[in-house]
């Protein structure tokens, strides 16, 4: 277990680095302009990627209660894998010349590399949760770090050959692609009986996880419909390092987590320590900002995006709501309650960056800060209200 916990934990710091890396990277070679158009894509390609999120959680929960029959739950939920794939890799092109012009992008052909990418991104998160599953955490951490690896590695080359964003979208494809090879190649087993386990199990899992990962990349998805093309990339620069302070809470979220599954009836002071440790590091990132933020964005992006700087300490400011709203669904989640209000608050929030006019990119940080700002007195109100009842109600049992 010690070895597993390590693994991970070097995969999570050298995955999360290298994927700043990337961004640095593809921002300086693109530019402010291609940098924003690469976002909006990017975005898109990420949000689609959440619904592929579902598939380790089923395939490790299917393989470990039925771990005789696993290589033929494997084979199943390989088959499922590929439909779903294959069905969102047909649509997105169906629709490719409508999510060009929706989203503002200049290439079809990026859309199209999109669609290639849905076809294959859920078959490999079938594999990688299957060794999950299998407990080969160093095989899992070891593929996890080299996808990302050859991502950079394929970005630089073809962005340098001038295929330029269609290029550095192009280089998740290669990377997944190889990496989908060598997880086949490690599980096998690819013919044999297969062991259907109920469908009605994993669209659920998939309606329950989902939302609360398209909650972050809504901003950067309809940048291009609202911004001009070097503004877009202003706002994407700045949001990209934003996001990162959500990933770091989210990922120190996870511990809390824990300590409130365990300890139901102190439920309150965890969530109080914690949105007091939210605010506590925001008020630190937003000091580090002032002083020397500037030197160290630069550093990072180029000097091309200097007056992207002044966006990234409101942009802090602006996610904190929207940060704790996904908190507080990712415990809802394993509680399985307000399961509509999320849907409610998601799609408000996508109706509105496509059905306001926006003049400016402070009226589109104002928005994303009021909306998930009501969602969340919502939110906070619906969630200490019920959870004692949830808790009371087990207890009856």
């Amino acid at each position: 277990m010690i070895n597993s916990f390590l693994y991970l934990s070097l995969m999570f710091f050298y995955v999360n680095i290298l994927g700043y890396i990337f961004h640095f990277v593809v921002s300086r070679k693109l530019g402010p302009e291609g940098y924003g158009e690469f976002m909006v894509l990017y975005s898109f390609m990420l949000i689609l990627g959440y619904f592929s999120n579902v598939f380790p959680t089923v395939v490790i929960k299917g393989v470990l209660e039925n771990d005789t029959e696993k290589y033929s739950i494997l084979r199943f939920f390989r088959l499922i894998a590929v439909l779903i794939g294959f069905v969102i890799s047909l649509i997105i092109l169906a629709f490719s010349g409508f999510i060009k012009n929706f989203l503002h992008v200049s290439d079809v052909y990026s859309i199209l590399t999109v669609s290639l990418i849905s076809l294959i991104i859920f078959l490999e998160k079938v594999e990688k949760g299957f060794l999950q599953a299998v407990n080969k955490f160093g095989l899992y951490s070891f593929y996890n770090a080299g996808e990302l690896t050859l991502r950079l590695f394929f970005a630089v080359i073809l962005i340098n050959l001038g295929f330029g964003i269609n290029g550095a979208i192009s280089s998740t494809f290669f990377s997944l692609s190889i990496s989908l090879i060598l997880l086949l190649w490690t599980n096998k087993n690819i013919f044999g009986n297969i062991k259907k386990i109920p469908i009605k199990g994993v669209l659920k899992s998939l309606l329950l996880t989902t939302p609360t990962g398209l909650f972050v990349y809504a901003d950067d998805l309809f940048i291009k419909r609202v911004f001009e093309p070097v503004l877009a990339g202003y706002f994407a620069s700045a949001s990209i390092v934003g996001k990162a302070y959500i990933w770091f809470i989210l990922t120190i979220f996870s511990v809390v987590f824990v300590k409130i599954t365990e300890n139901k009836k102190d439920y309150r002071k965890y969530i109080y320590y914690f949105l007091g440790f939210v605010i506590f590091s925001f008020l630190s990132a937003e000091i580090v900002i002032y002083f020397v933020g500037e030197k160290f964005f630069i550093l990072l992006f180029g000097s091309k995006f200097a007056k992207a700087f002044s966006i990234l300490p409101i942009y802090l400011v602006t996610i904190i709501p929207l940060l704790i709203n996904v908190i507080l669904y990712f415990m809802n989640v394993s509680l399985e309650k307000t399961f509509l209000g999320m849907y409610i608050h998601l799609i408000a929030y996508y109706l509105g960056f496509v059905l306001i006019k926006f003049q400016n990119i402070e009226d589109y940080l104002i928005y994303i800060f009021t909306l998930n700002l009501l969602f969340m007195f919502i939110n906070l109100y619906v969630f200490l209200k019920q959870f004692p009842n949830i808790h009371t109600q087990k207890t009856q049992r």
